[in-house]
């Protein structure tokens, strides 16, 4: 049985040039940036078997385990490299987040995931800057020859033209392959960052709130890779605890 996921894409790609799928992953996490993956499909892509049976298992990321999302990101970066497709990814740091709020650094990541997508496209694909905010409610009907799909609702901070796909890494082929290329690399980042913080769990909760996260915030206060518009309301005054104080006044800037 085919994969959904790409019967939505091949179907939506015809008589268009391709399609290009855009994910993020760490939005919400109180620790290190958010990543955004995109993946760009052309019409051809779709022409070609093998490249159905490479990607039958492509899913949400949250789907897999770590084990299995290294497998599958391997995939995309294999196709890639063989030029049937083009993938890549951008961030926004923890700097941005606190500057343009969580919104406004997903779109920042977004946009520069797509706009190196299109450097990497030799031309194939060229963004198309939004000409005004009514271009969301009506502008994306509107014939283009490329197809640009974004998970989850249209984003008014997002420069670029595109269209919302609610769970659209569940749906799109594209965007799930964005969902791998922005999760994995966000991870393995965190994997990193856990070598430096080891108290704070990130090679296991990459970022999230778990207890072993929540429980080293109260302990240690933050790093310097934590959200400070995430964590100010979590963490307490600990009395007596002048180092902790300290660190948390050193880690908002």
């Amino acid at each position: 049985m085919p994969n959904p996921r790409w019967t939505h894409d091949r179907k939506l790609a015809k008589g268009q040039q391709g399609i290009v799928g855009v994910d993020e992953a760490g939005r919400g996490c109180l620790a290190g940036p958010v990543v955004a993956g995109a993946v760009l499909l052309s019409s051809s892509f779709f022409r070609e078997a093998k490249h159905r049976k490479i990607t039958e298992e492509m899913n949400d990321s949250k789907q897999f385990n770590e084990a299995k999302r290294e497998e599958l990101y391997a995939r995309v970066i294999k196709l890639a490299d063989q030029s049937a497709l083009i993938a890549s990814t951008g961030e926004a740091s923890v700097q941005e987040i606190e500057k343009y709020n969580i919104v406004g650094a997903t779109c920042l990541a977004m946009e520069r995931a797509m706009k190196k997508l299109s450097q990497k496209s030799d031309g194939l694909w060229k963004p198309l800057e939004q000409s005004s905010p009514e271009w969301l409610e009506v502008g994306c009907k509107a014939k283009q020859p490329w197809i640009v799909l974004v998970d989850g609702r249209p984003m008014k901070k997002l420069p670029i033209r595109h269209q919302g796909l609610v769970k659209g890494d569940s749906i799109s082929l594209s965007i799930a392959m964005a969902s791998m290329m922005a999760k994995v690399t966000r991870d393995r980042f965190m994997r990193k960052l856990h070598l430096e913080f080891p108290n704070y769990g990130f090679d296991s909760n990459k970022g999230y709130g778990a207890p072993v996260h929540l429980n080293a915030l109260q302990e240690l206060g933050p790093t310097q890779h934590h959200r400070p518009r995430f964590i100010r309301n979590l963490l307490k005054e600990t009395k007596g605890s002048k180092s902790a104080d300290e660190q948390s006044q050193l880690s908002f800037w």
